[in-house]
């Protein structure tokens, strides 16, 4: 193909008195919609159009700036560096010059280049640039999380209904602690609770680390008195937002429970100033699953109101005032699902108090929905594996994971982001003209195959799990969300009966629970077309030393029920000291499902590098790489000098070695089919 500048060259020959200001109007036009369309022709005309336009009038910056922006997004990074250079040096102020060359410098992960040019652009203004906005994206990436979370707190005040500033407003939040009370923090973390479809778990440890402040809570208890703390309006909004996950709290909220508990059963009443307390306490117990210990005098009085409850629902005159007081006692101690109380009240069409009306929605209506969603769930069939048997049980009683919104994404093309991830090992992939057939095998509640939906276009996603309860959850989110997904119950060894072979296959935290991981990923490896990519999660043995430890003294007697769980969970808080941090600081640690997914599992296997290269190279797939985990990037360069796309896995081993946490979150990593088989 001939040089585009060539070809530039010769095209302006033959419109000489084309004013430069059109045809840098048309080459702008041609680009928005060669990236709307992902179209190489129409960027290569942009590219064309503005060179034309450049040699009209070679001072003009805009024209320059278009020039660079074209270059950088046909990965031309050197030429897009010669039109910014060319460009500052006729205007070193320019921002939008300034604000390319940080795309630049983010193009070619010099991150610290980027955040100088965003910086420099964001003081010349903050007004006719997006430079602030990159700014905190860069400090995110470089894990400033406090200076992130600054500029992205400022950016909230005016641009709160911009989706991907109340996101990256709560990434940076949630790797921010406060040091000190603040009643302006508190007043902006309550207007950041009124936003609708945001993760709210995000900012629940800078709201714990706030509230811990204000209330002055320690190890050694709590100075204020039950009033005080029962009309804290952080703490009520928290208590309905998201799982606290910190044991100081937890312990607070279990005495307030149990005082709320005894005096309103003695006198059959709430007060109505603990009111708000008390609908805060059900809805913590309905979105961690009633995780936390009940001693046998509390659980004496949670039945009594159960028979008291029942015996009320069985009148014919009952309304919703008669029981209402009832329910929130009990659903401080029991999610309503786990009641008892589910068949009757299911055929009641009762209006229940304002107040109560969000909670009811979540514990009732949900539930329900839910139930009416598993009896229609396709199947694959029996599959007569023991251990999968045993693993679908497990989560047939505890869907996992429990979640409640995805967040905000950035909508983007799967096969492009990968691209730009293993940058030089995927040249040759190209995307289809159809919707890439991707199977999400062993969904779970569905929130990884749904934020696929959602976020990566256009994709036709079977989302395959042993457990209806999981997969019913999965198709009630997915239609919150409006989203069509294929989802089936079934084992990945019966992949091959589903309609692939496929594009892409992700299997995140699936394989370390069979009974042969090799076995599920050939099962997988069959039903991906040659030159399809994989994305697989496994455990760590380094990172899950403590848990192994733990497993290996319980023995076989794992705690299974409810009941066993929230005695080993109070036994692992009851002992404290130091051995047991690491899991206490685990948010699974704090719902029950998690819980039990996370330490009591009923099969698990766990692994090094070495031993995923032989899985990996016994399923006759080539290694792509791995997803860098948080920190990775600046361990990496301050101990090996490298940039993460240079790792090998002996690297990767190195670093894991100087910091066993690294992969707390699991091994997460790409693997390809050879297009051709192996001799």
């Amino acid at each position: 193909m001939a040089n585009p500048l060539t070809q530039a060259k010769t095209l302006h020959r033959t419109v000489p008195d084309q004013d430069h200001r059109s045809l840098l109007e048309a080459a702008s036009r041609c680009y928005s919609d060669a990236v709307r369309r992902d179209n190489p022709g129409l960027l290569e005309k942009s590219a064309l159009l503005a060179y034309q336009a450049w040699q009209i009038n070679e001072t003009y910056i805009p024209g320059i700036n278009l020039l660079a922006r074209i270059a950088t997004h046909r990965q031309r990074y050197d030429e897009a560096g010669h039109w910014i250079d060319t460009g500052l040096s006729l205007k070193p102020e320019s921002t939008s010059l300034l604000y390319s060359a940080g795309h630049l410098a983010l193009a070619n992960q010099d991150l610290s280049l980027a955040e100088r040019y965003f910086e420099k652009a964001s003081q010349i203004s903050r007004v006719n640039t997006k430079a602030p906005v990159y700014l905190a994206h860069v400090k995110l990436l470089k894990g400033d999380y406090l200076g992130a979370f600054q500029l992205y707190r400022e950016l909230a005040k005016t641009k709160a209904n911009d989706p991907q500033i109340r996101s990256k407003l709560f990434e940076a939040a949630f790797n921010v602690s406060a040091d000190f009370y603040s009643a302006e923090l508190e007043a902006e973390l309550i207007r950041w609770f009124s936003f609708e479809n945001v993760d709210y778990s995000l900012l629940r440890p800078l709201a714990t680390s706030l509230l811990k402040h204000k209330l002055r809570l320690s190890e050694s208890g709590c100075p204020l008195d039950a009033d005080e703390i029962a009309t804290d309006p952080l703490l009520q909004t928290c208590l309905s937002r998201f799982v606290f996950c910190d044991p100081v709290i937890e312990r607070l909220l279990m005495t307030l429970r149990q005082s709320i508990l005894l005096t309103s059963s003695r006198q059959m009443s709430i007060r109505s100033e603990y009111l708000p307390l008390v609908i805060g306490l059900s809805h913590q117990c309905e979105l961690n699953e009633s995780v936390w210990y009940i001693s046998a005098q509390e659980n004496a009085l949670v039945t009594q109101l159960n028979d008291l409850a029942s015996k009320i629902l069985a009148l014919p005159e009952t309304n919703s005032g008669d029981v209402s007081g009832l329910l929130l006692l009990i659903m401080m101690y029991q999610p309503l699902c786990n009641s008892g109380l589910m068949p009757a009240l299911a055929n009641r069409n009762w209006l229940w108090p304002d107040e109560m009306s969000a909670l009811m929605d979540y514990a009732l209506s949900d539930q329900l929905t839910v139930s009416s969603l598993r009896q229609d769930i396709p199947s694959l069939g029996g599959h007569g594996n023991k251990t999968s048997e045993k693993v679908r049980a497990q989560y047939e009683e505890n869907p996992y994971p429990r979640w409640s919104a995805l967040g905000y994404n950035q909508p983007a093309d799967y096969i492009s982001t990968l691209k730009n991830l293993f940058r030089g090992q995927l040249d040759e992939l190209e995307r289809p003209s159809r919707p890439l057939n991707v199977l999400v095998a062993g969904c779970g509640t569905g929130r990884h195959a749904i934020s696929l939906a959602r976020y990566f276009t256009p994709l036709d996603i079977t989302a395959m799990d042993l457990s209806t309860a999981s997969l019913a959850y999965a198709r009630m989110k997915a239609t919150q969300y409006g989203l069509s997904l294929n989802f089936i119950q079934g084992d990945l060894l019966q992949s091959e009966r589903l309609d692939g072979p496929f594009d892409v296959i992700e299997c995140s935290g699936v394989l370390h629970h069979m009974q042969s991981p090799q076995k599920g990923l050939n099962a997988l490896t069959r039903s991906l077309k040659p030159g399809g990519l994989m994305k697989i999660a496994l455990y760590s043995r380094q990172a899950r030393t403590l848990i192994s430890e733990l497993r290996e003294e319980l023995g076989g007697a794992l705690p299974h029920t409810a009941e066993e769980i929230r005695a080993a969970r109070e036994a692992l808080l009851s002992q404290g000291g130091e051995r047991w941090q690491a899991i206490l600081q685990s948010p699974d640690f704090y719902s029950l499902s998690a819980c039990r997914d996370l330490l009591f599992h009923e099969q698990e296997h766990v692994f090094d590098l070495q031993e995923i290269r032989r899985l990996v190279e016994n399923a006759g797939l080539d290694w792509v790489g791995i997803l860098p985990p948080a920190g990775a990037r600046e361990l990496a360069e301050e101990k090996l000098q490298l940039g993460t796309h240079d790792l090998t896995l002996n690297d990767w081993h190195t670093l894991e070695q100087l910091k066993p946490s690294l992969f707390s979150g699991m091994y997460q990593f790409y693997v390809r089919k050879p297009l051709l088989r192996r001799a």
